[in-house]
C-alpha cells in the first residue's frame, strides 16, 4: 500500500554532518515512500495517507547502515498518544509543549510545520504562567524572540500565531494582558477523596469520614464551599461526633476558602471543547494542591464529557440512527507542565486517580495526555506505564535518568560514538545532550533516536530574565 503524497523536504537546519555517530542501525522506522521524512507515532499499520502530520524537528545522528541524518521528523497526530517529556531545567521541555500545541491547533495563518492537519483541541496547565505568548508572533524587538527569529530563518520555517487561544486565571493571579478570564471550580465537582487529600486526611480517617458523609448527604445540589463548612458546622447533623474532629476539618476547609478557588458554579469544561481552541490555565499563583485538584477536575471531566461523546457516536453509527449531537471535537489534548506536581510518586495528590483512568481508559474517548517534568523519579509509575513516545532531553541525576530510560517506549541506543570517545551508557548519552536535543522514542521504532527540536514559531515567553 503506498502512500499518496511526499512530505516537504525544504525545512530543517542544513546538515551534512554531525559529532553524534550511532554504532547501531534503525532497523525499523516509518517513511513516506517517496520525499523525505520519518513517521513517529503511527500506530495504524494500514495508514497510507500523510494527513495530520506535525513537524517537530530533525534527526541529528550519523546512523551505520542507513543513516536518516537531516531527516524531518513529523508525528502522526491521528491517533490519542500518552507522551513523556524530560529534562533539566532549560533543555528544552517547554519549548517541545510549545512546538507540539502549535502542531494541532489552528493557525492565523497556514504553516508548514502542519501537515494536511485537522486543528485539534488542547487544554494547557501552565505552571509558570508562560504559554500565554502562544497567541503572540516572536517580537524582533526582544533580544530572546530575535534570536528566536533568527533560529526560524536558519531551519526555514516562518514566524505565526495561534487563532483560537483562550487564557484563564484563578482569583489570586493578577491579569496581566487584560484578556484573561477568571476561572473558579465547583465545589460539587470535587469528590470525598479529593477533598481529604486537600486537607491531609485519609479518606478512612475520622477527619475524613466528616468529610465524605457531608458529600454524601449533599449530593443531588450545586453546592458551594460555604455549603459544605455550613452543614459541619451544623451540631444537629453529627450527634456523636467529636466536636474537635469537626472543628479540625472546618479550620483547614475556611482556609481553603479564603483562595477563592471555589463556587457553587464553577468551571465547565464542556465549553472549552472547539475544534483547533487551545485553552490555557495559567495556575502557578496556586498552591501545589490547588493545582492538583485543578488538573483532577479537568481531567475527570473529559473523560466522562468525551467518553459519553464517543459511545453515543458508535451506536449511532452501529445502528445507523441519526441522533443530535453535541458540537464537540473528536480528539482532546491535555498538557500538563511540571507534571510531578499534580501526579507525584508518593503523598497525597487529588489529582492522582483522575489522571491514572484518563490514560488507561482514555485512549477510546480520543484523548491524549502529554506530561513534561524536570524530575522523572516523581511521577506515579501508573501514569507512566502507558506512555507510547517520549522525548528525553538532558538528565543529570542518576534517579532521574534511571526513571526516565525505564519508560522509554522501544529500546535505548547501546553505543555512540562522540567526539573522538565510545559512550556505551545511555545515561551519559543524556548528560551530554545540549538544549534542545533529545532522544525521541517511539514504540513503533526499534529504537530511540538522537532528535533536534524545531524552534518555536509562536513567541516563546520561558526564556530566563536578563
Amino acid at each position: 500500500m503506498s502512500l499518496k503524497q511526499s512530505l516537504p523536504s525544504n525545512l530543517g537546519r542544513a546538515v551534512d554532518k554531525s559529532p553524534f555517530n550511532a554504532q547501531e542501525p534503525l532497523l525499523k522506522i516509518r517513511q513516506p515512500p517517496k520525499g523525505a521524512g520519518i513517521i513517529i507515532g503511527r500506530s495504524n499499520p494500514t495508514k497510507d495517507t500523510l494527513n495530520n502530520l506535525v513537524y517537530i524537528g530533525q534527526v541529528i545522528e550519523n546512523t551505520v547502515g542507513k543513516s536518516y541524518l537531516g531527516s524531518g521528523i513529523w508525528l502522526d497526530i491521528d491517533f490519542p498518544h500518552v507522551i513523556y517529556i524530560s529534562g533539566t531545567r532549560g533543555s528544552g521541555k517547554s519549548f517541545d509543549l510549545g512546538v507540539l500545541i502549535e502542531g494541532i491547533s489552528a493557525l492565523n495563518q497556514p504553516s508548514i510545520v502542519q501537515h494536511e492537519v485537522a486543528p485539534q483541541c488542547s487544554i494547557l496547565l501552565d505552571m509558570q504562567n508562560q504559554f500565554w505568548t502562544l497567541a503572540y508572533e516572536p517580537r524582533a524587538s526582544i533580544p530572546e524572540n530575535a534570536q528566536q527569529l533568527e533560529d526560524l530563518k536558519a531551519w526555514r520555517l516562518t514566524a505565526g500565531s495561534l487563532a483560537n487561544c483562550k487564557v484563564y486565571i484563578p482569583h489570586s493571579t493578577t491579569p496581566f494582558t487584560k484578556t484573561e478570564e477568571v476561572f473558579s471550580l465547583s465545589a460539587s465537582d470535587v469528590l470525598p477523596e479529593e477533598w481529604c487529600a486537600l486537607i491531609d486526611q485519609p479518606l478512612y480517617s475520622p477527619q475524613g469520614h466528616v468529610v465524605a458523609t457531608t458529600i454524601e448527604r449533599l449530593q443531588g445540589e450545586r453546592y458551594s464551599l460555604g455549603d459544605v463548612i455550613r452543614y459541619i458546622e451544623s451540631d444537629a447533623s453529627w450527634v456523636g461526633t467529636a466536636d474537635t474532629t469537626r472543628n479540625a476539618v472546618v479550620y483547614k476547609l475556611r482556609d481553603i476558602e479564603r483562595t477563592g478557588l471555589f463556587a457553587r458554579d464553577g468551571l465547565n469544561v464542556q465549553s472549552l471543547l472547539e475544534p483547533g481552541r487551545c485553552n490555557i490555565f495559567m495556575i502557578r499563583d496556586l498552591r501545589n494542591e490547588d493545582k492538583a485538584i485543578v488538573s483532577a477536575i479537568i481531567a475527570r471531566q473529559l473523560f466522562r464529557i468525551m467518553g459519553d461523546f464517543h459511545a453515543r457516536r458508535k451506536v449511532s453509527a452501529f445502528f445507523s440512527t441519526d441522533e443530535s449531537e453535541p458540537a464537540l471535537p473528536s480528539k482532546v489534548w491535555l498538557f500538563i507542565d511540571e507534571a510531578h506536581i499534580v501526579a507525584p510518586n508518593e503523598g497525597p495528590s487529588p489529582a492522582r486517580n483522575a489522571l491514572v483512568e484518563y490514560v488507561k481508559r482514555g485512549r477510546d474517548a480520543g484523548l491524549s495526555l502529554v506530561l513534561a517534568t524536570q524530575q522523572p523519579s516523581a511521577i506515579d509509575d501508573r501514569i507512566l506505564s502507558q506512555v507510547n513516545l517520549s522525548f528525553n532531553h538532558r538528565l543529570t541525576f542518576q534517579s532521574d535518568i534511571s526513571a526516565a530510560v525505564n519508560r522509554v517506549p522501544t529500546k535505548t541506543l547501546s553505543s555512540l560514538k562522540l567526539s573522538g570517545a565510545t559512550i556505551n551508557d545511555f545515561g551519559d548519552m543524556l548528560r551530554l545532550l545540549d538544549a534542545g536535543e533529545c532522544f525521541i522514542g517511539d514504540h513503533s521504532t526499534s529504537r530511540a533516536i538522537v532528535s533536534a527540536i524545531r524552534p518555536r514559531i509562536t513567541s516563546h515567553g520561558g526564556y530566563n530574565p536578563s
